[in-house]
């Protein structure tokens, strides 16, 4: 249902005018992450599905332990911890993740409208804002000191101990 309104949405206002609004983007965004997780679950249905063909068709024995299997029906008798990163149930499950938090950020766009929740809201904002300043500096003092001290120390690289530098 979501897809289709946000479809009508770029129907009726057309996708220039769309894209101008930031949280039609996020809309769009999240609607397309849940679409590649389901996409990649699907995915990893079918092959599940055709192992379990192949085991059914070819497997006479109950305990699977005992019988020899091909490497790509093998891999579903496998522990999660040793499955490939690139296992498209993990994958989505990933990517189903990140759905969920992006849809619970839609609250964000709601909230202003709130008598109790705006203010806190506008002045997080600006709060997160001035911490990004301050970590801006810091950064770059952290930086500078770190150049400084690989400048004073890379003379010295692989010394364990050197009594210049004991006080």
């Amino acid at each position: 249902g979501m897809i289709w309104s946000e479809c009508k949405e770029i129907w009726e206002e057309g996708p220039r005018e769309y894209v101008v609004h930031l949280w039609n983007l996020l809309d769009f965004g999240m609607l397309s992450i849940f679409v590649a997780s389901f996409t990649a679950r699907f995915m990893a249905f079918l092959k599940a599905s055709e192992a379990q063909q192949y085991v059914d068709q070819y497997v006479q024995d109950d305990d699977l332990s005992n019988v020899t299997l091909p490497p790509e029906v093998a891999y579903f008798t496998y522990a999660r911890n040793k499955w490939l990163p690139s296992d498209p149930q993990i994958i989505s499950e990933g990517l189903y993740a990140i759905a969920v938090v992006l849809s619970f950020s839609r609250i964000a766009y709601i909230l202003p409208a709130n008598e109790s929740f705006g203010p806190l809201q506008i002045s997080l904002g600006r709060t997160v804002k001035d911490i990004f300043k301050f970590m801006v500096i810091f950064i770059m003092v952290f930086l500078a000191f770190m150049i400084g001290m690989f400048n004073l120390y890379s003379y010295y690289l692989g010394a364990k101990y050197n009594p210049a530098f004991t006080t």
